[in-house]
């Protein structure tokens, strides 16, 4: 053999040993990507339960403080309305004939402002 023939020899030996290393790769890479995928799949599921458990977490604490904002609320409206009753009450006892003018006059600009 010639030694132009046995270097052809040679590097189509090469060629075909770095073509079997780049087939070797390429199948390689693609059971990495499909493992990646089902990774990321996976891990978009658990991003979506962390992130759901939150937000059921804020919401429940928010629905508590609204809770408890509205009972405070209404307990002050309470004490409020009751006073004012209690005011008025003290009122009509002390001057009948003037809450008595007082009741017909708004009762007549109510009237009035319904026609």
């Amino acid at each position: 053999m010639s030694t132009r023939s046995k270097f052809s020899a040679a590097t189509a030996d090469e060629i075909a040993a770095i073509e079997d290393l780049m087939s070797d790769l390429e199948k390689r890479l693609q059971r990495l990507n499909q493992a990646a995928k089902k990774e990321v799949s996976g891990g978009a599921s658990d991003v979506q339960d962390f992130v759901r458990e939150a937000l059921a977490g804020i919401t429940s604490r928010m629905r508590e403080s609204a809770s408890a904002v509205t009972d405070k609320v209404a307990d002050e409206a309470s004490r409020l309305g009751g006073d004012a009753v209690k005011r008025i009450a003290e009122e009509v006892d002390q001057r009948p004939l003037l809450m008595l003018a007082a009741a017909a006059g708004i009762g007549f600009l109510l009237g009035l402002s319904r026609r």
